[in-house]
């Protein structure tokens, strides 16, 4: 094992030599192939939406998808308007205008709801009219105090359009479902007839291409322009606020591309002074952050390159190649510096500190892309293209450190320096960690034994979360402006369940419509401490509707007739009336009808129980009359959390076998290699430990720290353990060895766990809470991995190559 290590470090030197001989060259090849990315980047998207962070094959959104090429967008925008007084005609006027300029300047818009057009059906005589609440107004006498009355008995504008209290109305805006499909949505019937075929559903355009579902692009122009005509009606007498999740997402989608950018400029002017404190020479700043950047933009180019954008996980992506690929400059840096110090040329000190660090530095970039492509199956496409292109850039710094920092070096003249006082601070610093090390190895180890088993408990007792607006600062706007449209509207998140009786006019049946009509009030009694069913909408509030008016609009009739054919003739009455109201609830062949609940916005775990609960409710309330297929945006919220759980579960094992592995590989023994592995997971316990004592959720983006630490913090690991062995080899005395690692290794160790955890530390400048967690926790793991490789893993060498027989 020994001779093959001499071997890949002399060839490493060899390289080195011959880059020296030939930097332009090397440069220009180097600049060429980076250029091919560079020129990608302005073409990357964002797209933060839950249902961006399924694979395309994943049947809850293939189930979402039909959904969507059957009812449209299964999300809406809420304007929510605060008079003084709702029912008064200039209120009235001034609403009707912002409903008019909504449909006819905002693009996209599919269809908007509110008092003004709203259904309104009532019985004359014995004609049965299905009307726009205000479609005659002024015109038709209706006094406001007649338009309160029906606006408050209605139970369908009950926190739909109207606030319980009567204060609030609200407008809703539905966008189209496709990116060119035209006004009004298309493929009712087969989209619902896809839900017999498991097959994923292929909407073609006239030219038979897929369509294209609604961009966040798109929903962005939507945004944009609610705001810009918001703006133009808001007054002190016409208060109006935005939210629903098309705003969430739009505002989550911008708040990342701000955090992104701005920690990327955070993380290099930081690590700009950090490396400048360390080498005190300018090449030692400028160099190492051109292959940073190099990398960290190639890897962006090549998502943009395969139309992959941004997602919540991806975000961080940046950021954290800009810390993670510093480390490799800087261990090279930092023996070739030192071997200019000591006399050599620039070619032997290229070539020394090449073949010194090359192997190890590709071993623990080896290692740090295995930990992130454990990710690489994950069943959330969000979490695999984390650890696809995160591993793509931690390898692509590697090879632009070994390339092009040595042409970098070869162009430039670095003189020698004295060897001044600081850095004999920084040598008693490292010796004492040595001694301590030396005296009490046992004792160490025990300690760190009773930390390990502590934190390994309290890992237990971790809770999971997944709450997209809980991200947001609480003084944000959007927060707010959705906190109090939910506590006056009662919601802005639906689940869809879909009833399928499988025959036609199925839904038809008295008692079938009677248990729609049961689930319906039971969603609405629903308890839980924190989830609240504000609304349900199906045919059945037709049915009632319908009845009710064709029995002299008598509230006792607002109910479902008993006899089937009763109501097929009320149901035909209702189509007839002009209204389309049911193409939105049922199909063609009254075969299949659809309940919209509409709850608060809760963590996604709460959505996950939720929908099992129901599901397993409805089928057997349903069983043996209609099958039941749960959709919409709640289920692809759901599934979020379970799918990251069981995907980090296999990543975790995954990255600890391919690391252990390459850890032997390194060190050349068994033994050694998986017990050097303890200082490696007891950090990551620590800090799981640590957020369960503080009861903080484990996230999306936390889910992950263990598989990226591990991968990270075994770096240093493996660069004190190679060294360790290396000079054991040379002098046979343990002591000297121990010593020899922490001043030679010892200080690279030291400077890129700073380097490291000061670009994760960076996040904490974020606005979005996941982000500022992620980098936190992140940036504490590699500084606790840090106090254990120069405590335990000295200590565990100490015992292994002794015994117990000193301490």
């Amino acid at each position: 094992m020994s001779g093959i290590r001499s071997r890949i470090e002399h060839m490493f030197s060899r390289l080195g030599r011959w880059i020296y001989e030939n930097p332009k060259k090397t440069l220009a090849a180097s600049l060429v192939f980076c250029l091919f990315f560079f020129i990608q980047v302005p073409n990357l998207g964002v797209d933060t939406s839950s249902e961006a962070m399924l694979r395309e094959n994943d049947p809850i959104r293939i189930a979402y998808n039909k959904f969507r090429d059957q009812f449209g967008r299964a999300e809406m925008m809420v304007i929510a308007v605060e008079p003084p007084e709702i029912f008064d005609p200039d209120f009235l006027e001034k609403l009707r205008d912002l409903h008019h300029a909504l449909e006819d300047e905002i693009p996209y818009v599919r269809e908007v709801t509110s008092l003004v057009n709203i259904r309104n059906t009532r019985g004359e005589g014995d004609s049965l009219i299905v009307e726009d609440l205000l479609e005659d107004w002024p015109e038709n006498g209706l006094t406001m105090e007649d338009l309160r009355e029906r606006v408050m008995s209605s139970p369908l504008y009950r926190n739909h359009i109207m606030s319980e209290d009567g204060r609030v109305t609200a407008l809703l805006i539905e966008t189209e479902a496709y990116a060119d499909a035209p006004a009004g949505g298309e493929a009712f019937d087969q989209a619902f007839d896809a839900f017999e075929d498991p097959a994923p559903v292929k909407t073609e355009d006239a030219g038979g291409k897929p369509k294209r579902y609604f961009t966040v692009e798109q929903n962005r122009e939507v945004v944009l322009a609610v705001d810009k005509l918001l703006d133009r009606f808001r007054a002190p007498d016409f208060n109006v606020a935005a939210t629903g999740r098309p705003v969430i997402l739009d505002v989550f989608n911008e708040s990342t591309l701000t955090d992104t950018r701005n920690c990327m400029i955070f993380t290099t002017f930081l690590n700009s002074f950090l490396l400048f404190f360390l080498f005190r020479r300018f090449s030692g700043v400028i160099m190492p952050l051109i292959i940073v950047l190099s990398s960290a933009f190639c890897t962006i180019g090549l998502m943009a390159m395969t139309n992959v954008p941004f997602k919540m996980t991806t975000t961080a992506i940046p950021a954290f190649l800009v810390a993670v690929g510093l480390a490799d400059s800087v261990h090279i840096l930092a023996v070739f510096y030192r071997r200019i110090d000591l006399g050599d040329d620039q070619e032997d000190a290229i070539a020394y500190s090449l073949g010194h660090s090359g192997l190890a530095i590709v071993m623990t970039s080896m290692t740090t892309a295995a930990g992130l492509l454990s990710f690489s199956t994950a069943e959330l496409t969000a979490i695999a293209e984390m650890g696809i292109f995160a591993a793509f850039g931690v390898m692509l710094a590697l090879l632009l450190t070994v390339i092009m920092l040595p042409a970098m070096l070869a162009l430039v003249t670095v003189k020698p320096r004295p060897i001044k006082p600081s850095n004999k601070g920084m040598e008693k610093v490292l010796l004492w960690f040595a001694d301590f090390s030396l005296k009490r190895p046992v004792a160490i180890i025990a300690v760190s034994a009773v930390f390990f088993a502590a934190s390994a408990w309290l890992c237990f007792t971790l809770h999971f979360s997944d709450a997209i607006v809980d991200y947001f600062p609480k003084d944000m706007q959007v927060y707010i402006d959705l906190n109090k449209i939910e506590k006056d509207l009662q919601g802005t998140v639906s689940m869809e369940v879909v009833v399928d009786t499988g025959r036609e006019n199925g839904i038809q049946a008295p008692d079938l419509l009677g248990d729609m009509d049961k689930v319906s009030e039971e969603f609405m009694v629903y308890e839980h401490p924190e989830l609240k069913v504000g609304k349900t909408l199906s045919i059945v509030n037709v049915v009632k509707e319908t009845n009710q008016a064709l029995h002299e609009n008598n509230p006792a009739h607002y109910s479902i007739p008993k006899d089937k054919e009763l109501i097929a003739q009320e149901l035909l009455l209702f189509e007839n009336s002009g209204s389309d109201d049911l193409e939105r609830i049922v199909d063609q062949q009254f075969s299949k009808a659809r309940i919209t609940v509409k709850t608060n916005w809760v963590d996604s775990v709460i959505f996950d129980d939720f929908v099992r609960e129901w599901k397993g409710k409805l089928d057997k309330m349903f069983e043996g009359r209609a099958s039941i297929n749960i959709t919409g945006l709640m289920p692809v919220m759901a599934r979020t959390i379970p799918a990251a759980l069981y995907s980090m579960a296999r990543s975790y094992v995954v990255a600890f076998v391919v690391i252990t592995a390459m850890m032997i590989l390194l060190v050349g023994d068994v033994k050694t290699g998986l017990i050097a592995m303890f200082p490696n997971l007891l950090p990551i316990l620590m800090i799981m430990g640590i957020m369960a004592a503080f009861h903080i959720s484990l996230n999306m983006n936390t889910l992950m720290i263990g598989s990226i630490a591990i991968g990270l913090v075994v770096d240093d690991t493996m660069h004190f353990i190679y060294n360790f062995r290396k000079y054991h080899q040379v002098t046979g005395d343990v002591d000297k060895a121990v010593r020899e690692t922490f001043l030679g290794t010892g200080r690279a160790l030291l400077i890129t766990s700073l380097v490291l955890s000061a670009g994760f530390f960076v996040l904490l400048s974020g606005t979005l809470l996941h982000m500022v967690q992620f980098g936190f926790f992140t940036g504490l793991v590699i500084l606790v991995a840090l106090a254990a490789d120069f405590t335990l893993a000295p200590a565990l060498m100490i015992v292994l190559t002794r015994g117990f027989k000193k301490d």
